[in-house]
């Protein structure tokens, strides 16, 4: 069962701009140039959390700088493959 994390009224965050590659994190997909970054730590740390509740989350994108809002609605959950946001990942092993 997955845990509830409600957002209620207007909330300000920044894009994470450093990531860890495994962990898990809740963000969305920027409405403009349609990346993918983070904006919170996954409390449950496992992928297993659901965004709920009504508020108006404003953010701006760190790959394009657009600034957009979204809602829970919109929130994505999940697990980091790269360092940066925005970053390229170079595949390792040859």
């Amino acid at each position: 069962m997955a845990a509830e994390l409600e957002f209620r009224g207007l909330f300000r965050p920044q894009a994470m701009r450093q990531l860890v590659p495994g962990s898990w994190y809740l963000g969305f997909r920027c409405q403009s140039c349609h990346e993918t970054f983070a904006i919170l730590d996954d409390p449950a740390g496992n992928g297993e959390v659901e965004p709920t509740g009504a508020g108006v989350i404003e953010v701006t994108c760190p790959v394009c700088a657009a600034a957009n809002r979204y809602t829970a609605g919109d929130m994505l959950v999940f697990q980091s493959a790269t360092a940066m946001a925005g970053q390229e990942v170079t595949p390792s092993g040859g």
